[in-house]
């Protein structure tokens, strides 16, 4: 549905940028679970004459949520969920930003499509509907996700679902978007976090705005890669890629043991230098250009000649996204992606507009000297990120669901399309493997040859398993494409 509003804004003289705009507010009513207007919301901009820009729609921590406060309630480290738990959420403001610098539709159009839907009702897709019945039981215990998603006990595939609460809150958005942040949206938000025993106040809404910027980028066999910057790990995927870039993987078969251990071995220097510089670049101690220097990056190198044991802690969660692009024929290209980091957030929705707020917070450190350390209004390391791709002739965009893996499934498909040779739909629905950091299990799909060496502790999926569900849309002379993941619900859809 929401490629269809999408497709439909473009067909109405819209630019993609509008259809972007379109797509994810859908794409907030439909799945919810995966990234509602409660959430964050990142993007690369490519514009008709090849510029990129980076879109910030991520939220801060609130101005009373102190690592004092966490540790006096009794946390040892951040809750996963709950009411301690959120961040400012930064979508709608993202959205706004975007379409105030390039957007060329009127923005209550735009929002329409999606107020619509959430009052007159859409058909449940099955993971919403897994999603809501393999949650329940948390969710119940939330008065506000109670009333918003269980109204008519929990909603089969195929059912009819409707949020009129949600409805009002996107017309409140349709006439103004900073009402979400400053206007009876807040102050409801405000109201039940406080109520639920949270910190989240009127003033951390008021005062938050989405921001521009410049991506980051560099370079892979000759083309050139744009990726998200810090406080996101897209810096992350580039490390990667220039660790793998020494390597001939054509002379490793792409579904063999040989690829699975290379590629781990890049991500355990990658993911250890993210986990020591990486966070709201205001706090950290290097530069992100310094994290991209051929210095850096040589040192990532040195280590990547040695013997890197594991380090024993806690696996980290997966986490659930909303990746989309789109592409005009102007020559616009937009890779949008958005979260409420874990299903269905914090756990925790306001009635009065069913809005889920995220999780986001829980991403921080309670380590007071970890440089992701919670900190009053500081942005966590960020899991959201996507890429750009210029490949010859051609311009790419890529990106998937995947939390903390991102970095490791985005280096998978980038080298099944160049280094592999595969096309688009191809890499996308070749078999993958994940890596739960700082441990040594593995899940891979069948399709890979696995042996078990000790080393690993390898543990096979069934295809198409839930490794992260993918699309890529593809720029080629006048030619416009899209593809998509036969791990997820999404249609690439065109227009003539």
């Amino acid at each position: 549905m929401a490629s269809l509003i999408g497709s439909r804004v473009l067909v109405r003289g819209g630019n993609g940028v509008d259809a972007a705009v379109a797509t994810s507010l859908v794409l907030t009513v439909t799945l919810p679970h995966l990234g509602g207007i409660g959430g964050d919301f990142f993007a690369l901009v490519r514009d008709p004459n090849g510029k990129v820009f980076f879109v910030d729609g991520s939220g801060y921590a609130p101005y009373r949520l102190t690592r004092e406060l966490v540790v006096k309630k009794g946390y040892s480290s951040m809750p996963v969920n709950g009411p301690l738990s959120i961040n400012v959420p930064g979508l709608v403001d993202g959205l706004r930003v975007m379409w105030e610098k390039w957007g060329s539709t009127e923005w209550r159009k735009l929002v329409e499509y999606a107020r619509s839907i959430a009052d007159k009702g859409f058909g449940v897709s099955h993971s919403f509907s897994y999603a809501l019945k393999n949650l329940y039981e948390e969710l119940v215990q939330d008065p506000g996700s109670k009333e918003t998603y269980y109204y008519k006990g929990i909603p089969k595939p195929g059912e009819v679902f409707k949020y009129k609460g949600l409805a009002t809150a996107l017309e409140h958005i349709a006439d103004d978007p900073r009402s979400f942040y400053e206007g009876i949206i807040a102050e409801k938000i405000a109201e039940y976090v406080q109520n639920r025993g949270g910190v989240l106040e009127y003033d951390d809404l008021k005062e938050y705005r989405a921001k521009l910027g410049e991506p980051i980028r560099t370079t892979y066999r000759g083309r050139t890669i744009y990726e998200m910057p810090p406080s996101t790990q897209g810096i992350t995927t580039l490390h990667l890629l220039k660790l793998l870039e020494d390597y001939d993987l054509r002379s490793i078969e792409p579904n063999s043991i040989e690829r699975v251990k290379l590629f781990l071995k890049a991500a355990k220097i990658a993911y250890a230098a993210r986990d020591k510089y990486v966070t709201d670049p205001r706090y950290m101690s290097v530069s992100i250009d310094y994290l991209l220097s051929q210095e850096f990056i040589e040192s990532l190198k040195e280590q990547m000649q040695k013997d890197n044991p594991l380090e024993k802690v806690n696996s980290v969660k997966d986490g659930d996204t909303t990746f989309f692009a789109v592409a005009d024929k102007e020559g616009w290209l937009i890779a949008g992606i958005q979260s409420l980091f874990y299903p269905f957030g914090s756990h925790l929705t306001e009635p009065t507009f069913n809005i889920t707020l995220n999780c986001r917070a829980s991403s921080f450190s309670l380590d007071e000297n970890h440089v992701n350390r919670l900190e009053p209004r500081k942005k966590t390391l960020h899991t959201l990120s996507a890429i750009i791709l210029e490949d010859n002739d051609r311009t790419l965009a890529i990106g998937l669901s995947g939390g903390h893996f991102r970095p490791l499934l985005h280096a998978e498909i980038f080298t099944n399309v160049i280094d592999y040779g595969m096309d688009p739909q191809e890499a996308l629905e070749y078999p993958r493997f994940i890596w739960h950091l700082r441990t040594n299990k593995v899940d891979y799909e069948e399709g890979y040859n696995i042996r078990n060496n000790g080393e690993y502790k390898f543990n096979r999926k069934p295809y198409p398993s839930r490794l992260g569900v993918a699309a890529i849309v593809e720029l080629k002379d006048t030619i416009r494409a899209g593809y998509s993941d036969i791990r997820g619900d999404g249609m690439p859809i065109g227009t003539p």
